[in-house]
């Protein structure tokens, strides 16, 4: 688990998706390829089957609600395709700076650095293997959504309720040809899902197991300051872990500002999306007793709050490095080394954590701000309801 081979094991999975999505990130980065095309033309099939349903539809306002439910995830995945796509070559350098200074540096260090190294491998198998496992389990719930209607109601539904022009789903040869569609976009939303969601929490628990590193070196250096039984023979010691010091904690603020660039928009696309879907949502669940509708709110939730805490946890992480280089003897170091001491808590003050695209920062204060704007909303509308 604590192992570059590990990690490439896990990379495996990722890869294979990026190119059945034609989002070929560490294979042939920025490139289209033909897969790249066959979604292109699913995404634009799908915009022209929900202007043509609104359209046909538009005298029905809970109708239309029932078939936008999915633009907000639509725009979601849509965003995350377009940043796989442009980000492509700093993923891969960011894939391989993780190997190189990170797992490889420190798969045979100390026992701390294995440790540290051992437990984030762990968890991201568990956590990848459970997302995995879940939204399989949760696309397969929702396929069967058709048979439950057709069962409880006896009426014929199709997967999502936006139709091709002409491919009318109330005949044999239009419900078959939207069926088909609607099942090509629900296979390849979940592998996008789970692709784009995962690379973005397995670069930042490593940008948090780079943090880690450097407050264990950080600990060995203070330890070493502290030391009564110190000489001058021991100085060349004590430069060459302040000068490690130093060179971990400048891969980190790398490896949590390249995180930050790339996955940026993606964070911003997910909030302003994932509000839009589930102010959507509460209205149908207020409105109607449409079973998806429930699945839907459940699952735009999970997702929004899974990006918030990840930040969060972020942030907590840089404050605990902030917390460790201030309370450190630095008056202890040489003059040289305080001087750079000085360059290093300058470097840490800058603001340096997850944001959507910069407009605010992705940490628990501002979950909570669209908490109690969703909270608002939800009232607003139970009274309009009563």
């Amino acid at each position: 688990m604590a192992t570059a081979e590990s990690y490439r094991q896990l990379l495996k999975p990722l890869i294979l998706y990026s190119k059945v999505l034609g989002t070929e990130m560490w294979t042939a980065p920025g490139k289209l390829r033909p897969a790249s095309y066959y979604l292109l033309t699913q995404i634009l099939i799908y915009i022209i089957s929900i202007i043509h349903t609104v359209i046909k539809y538009r005298d029905e306002p809970v109708h239309v609600m029932k078939v936008l439910v999915t633009l907000g995830t639509f725009l979601q995945l849509f965003a995350k395709f377009v940043v796989s796509l442009s980000k492509a070559k700093d993923v891969k350098q960011l894939t391989e700076t993780i190997e190189q200074d990170v797992l490889q540096r420190y798969q045979k260090g100390t026992i701390e650095e294995v440790a540290v190294l051992y437990r984030n491998g762990r968890y991201l198998w568990f956590i990848f293997r459970f997302t995995r496992i879940t939204c399989a389990a949760g696309a397969v719930a929702f396929a069967l959504y058709p048979l439950f209607a057709y069962y409880t109601t006896n009426a014929v539904m199709p997967f999502f309720l936006h139709e091709l022009p002409h491919f009318d789903y109330s005949t044999v040869k239009g419900y078959v040809v939207n069926m088909l569609l609607q099942l090509n976009l629900l296979l390849n939303g979940v592998m996008g899902l789970i692709l784009a969601d995962f690379v973005y929490l397995m670069y930042a628990m490593y940008a948090m197991v780079a943090a880690d590193i450097f407050i264990i070196h950080l600990g060995d250096l203070e330890a070493m300051l502290n030391d009564p039984m110190k000489d001058g023979t021991k100085r060349s010691e004590i430069r060459e872990k302040w000068l490690q010091c130093v060179y971990d904690h400048q891969k980190t603020t790398s490896i949590l500002n390249t995180t930050e660039d790339i996955f940026g928009l993606q964070c911003l696309v997910q909030v302003v999306m994932g509000v839009l879907a589930i102010c959507i949502c509460m209205l149908l669940v207020m409105l109607t007793d449409w079973y998806p509708t429930h699945y839907f709110l459940m699952f735009i939730f999970t997702e929004l709050t899974v990006y918030f805490i990840v930040g969060h946890i972020i942030e907590l992480k840089i404050d605990e490095m902030y917390g460790r280089i201030i309370s450190m003897p630095w008056y202890k170091l040489q003059v040289k080394e305080q001087k750079e001491f000085c360059f290093l808590v300058s470097r840490q003050q800058r603001p340096m954590m997850l944001t959507a695209c910069g407009f605010h920062p992705m940490n628990f204060e501002t979950y909570m701000t669209v908490l109690k704007g969703l909270y608002q909303f939800f009232v607003m509308i139970m009274q309009y309801v009563e």
